[in-house]
């Protein structure tokens, strides 16, 4: 797979989980970063840590005049920019009812509203130069459902179907729009903060390989890319065509006992 010399790439969700992880890959493959994320101190550790002279822009992409800031630097500090990864996130795994409307209100806007609003935002400068790769984080939750985290998929899987839209629309411009999805990963999100380890039923990922997915979204091209270990399209099969029967799936692989527990924490 040839490097990213000389590629210029804008992250969010920069300061931790996946998005270090990310970031790590992308500059031991040469690209030029601007990293972004709400906490400035956690931002200059990563860029200390990467040794690369990353731009780092503390910034929250839910508000609007500060993704200005951060698109207005990125070109500034890049003079161009080829990528984007769209990687900021915010989960929580409550019962839909016990969720405060601010909260949901924050999974929709960080997870969905922001990255159509950042790709929109960048997406004029792609098609000028003739060249661009927007690789947006979903998640599996968002193709096959997620009890308890009804408003995470419901995020996740409408920035999927965004992906793979937006994708077909720009065929033929020279930019193309990727979607990784990866199942439970390990270390990271959820299993971090309640100190539990993600279930083996469907398969554990780690934070390393939805890098490696995302070093194949630009690379490759593919549209779409599953993350996890076992064969999940399947059951997304099945969930197409009988919602009802890969709910009963899930219930005996103990995966909706599995995500009540965590709820109930």
């Amino acid at each position: 797979m040839p490097g990213l010399d000389g590629k210029t790439v804008v992250l969010t969700g920069a300061s931790q989980g996946i998005g270090v992880v990310i970031a790590h890959a992308l500059a031991r493959e040469g690209a030029q970063l601007v990293l972004a994320a709400r906490s400035g101190d956690k931002l200059a550790s990563v860029a200390e840590k990467l040794g690369r002279g990353a731009l780092t822009v503390p910034c929250d992409i839910t508000v609007a005049s500060e993704r200005q800031v951060l698109v207005a630097r990125a070109l500034e500090h890049l003079g161009r920019v080829d990528i984007l990864v769209n990687n900021a996130g915010v989960e929580e795994i409550r019962e839909y009812v016990q969720q405060d409307p601010g909260i949901i209100t924050r999974i929709i806007d960080t997870n969905f509203a922001a990255p159509l609003q950042l790709t929109r935002a960048f997406l004029p400068h792609m098609l000028a130069q003739g060249y661009g790769r927007i690789v947006n984080i979903a998640s599996l939750a968002g193709r096959i459902g997620l009890p308890y985290g009804c408003v995470y998929a419901g995020s996740k899987g409408g920035l999927a179907e965004w992906s793979i839209s937006l994708d077909a629309e720009l065929a033929g411009t020279g930019v193309k729009v990727s979607v990784v999805c990866p199942g439970f990963v390990a270390n990271t999100g959820m299993f971090a903060r309640k100190q539990r380890k993600a279930p083996g039923t469907l398969g554990v990922s780690a934070p390393e390989d939805v890098a490696r997915a995302v070093l194949m979204a630009i690379q490759a091209r593919k549209p779409e890319l599953i993350v996890n270990p076992r064969p999940v399209r399947p059951l997304m099969v099945l969930k197409a065509l009988s919602p009802g029967m890969a709910v009963n799936v899930a219930r005996r692989l103990g995966l909706i006992k599995f995500l009540r527990s965590l709820a109930s924490k």
